[in-house]
């Protein structure tokens, strides 16, 4: 008796996942934007299987018909889709099931373009350790997050460097002292001088006062002031706008995307009073989505 229930129970399995793997037909006609191709690879359908019975069909449409649009535009077929999907091991596929949840049912509209680039990033390339993280990142993000990372990278493009490239001057006159300090009594007697540290990552080294000015704010030194003083604009007119958006850099640093430096003074020290921020290695990654 037990060897045939354990048969039986054996060749259930089957007939009852089978199933649940095909997208159904009334989702289909909900989602008529959406390729039915696209809503039967297994990963897709299983989710949508999951989430339709309880998100209005339109919504979810439209995030879906926003991913297969991407895909299309990276030339990426359903089959090959599939392919990479089912090259996922169970780590691998339950990142890209996690993000498309979030995708159609969490995600603010401001971030899905990103998460989108990301998503797709981690199927189709190699680093999709860094991928997994930036999806996790963006998920992290909302609206005024965004437009910060839009700003910064427009900075990258087109800002002037005037603070950057002075302190480029004063790091080669150090090393010139540096020199010839070393060769100074043959090495026996050094005289000590003291230096500011000057850490500079090339273009991924955005220093305030150029990133404030490029943006005509040019009577903010201390970005403490901007996030305990409500700002005003010249007509008198109160704007919360850089208040969003510094609170964005200093959220960007927990999330590991940049790295602030901030300013000794004498007496206390704020950690808001920026000098210079770098842009990690993860904020790299990510601007390529934005």
């Amino acid at each position: 008796m037990s060897e045939n229930n354990t048969h039986d129970s054996q060749d259930s399995h089957p007939s009852v996942a089978r199933p649940l793997l095909n997208i159904t037909s009334a989702i289909i006609s909900a989602l008529p934007a959406v390729d039915p191709r696209f809503l039967a690879v297994p990963v897709i359908a299983s989710v949508v299987n999951e989430i339709g019975a309880f998100f209005d069909a339109a919504s979810i449409e439209r995030r879906l018909h926003e991913l297969e649009v991407k895909l299309n535009e990276q030339t990426v077929s359903v089959d090959r889709l599939q392919e990479r999907l089912e090259c996922l091991d169970e780590h691998g596929r339950y990142v890209f099931r996690n993000n498309l949840k979030h995708l159609c049912l969490t995600a603010l509209p401001e971030t899905t373009g990103t998460l989108i680039n990301s998503m797709i990033a981690y199927l189709m390339e190699d680093a999709q350790e860094m991928d997994e993280e930036i999806c996790e990142i963006v998920s992290a993000c909302n609206a005024n997050d965004i437009r910060f990372l839009k700003r910064l990278k427009h900075f990258l493009e087109k800002g002037e460097r005037t603070q950057q490239n002075q302190k480029y001057i004063e790091a080669q006159q150090n090393a010139a002292q540096s020199h010839e300090n070393d060769s100074v009594g043959g090495g026996f007697f050094t005289p000590t001088r003291w230096h500011d540290r000057n850490v500079i990552y090339g273009e991924y080294t955005v220093f305030w006062k150029d990133f404030t000015k490029f943006f005509n704010m040019i009577n903010i030194d201390d970005m403490g002031r901007i996030l305990n003083q409500t700002a005003v604009d010249r007509d008198g007119n109160k704007n919360m706008e850089w208040a969003y958006l510094m609170r964005s850099l200093l959220k960007f640093q927990n999330l590991g995307v940049v790295q602030v430096e901030f300013q000794a003074t004498v007496g206390t020290i704020s950690a808001n009073h920026v000098e210079r921020f770098h842009i990690t290695l993860f904020g790299q990654r990510l601007l390529k989505y934005i």
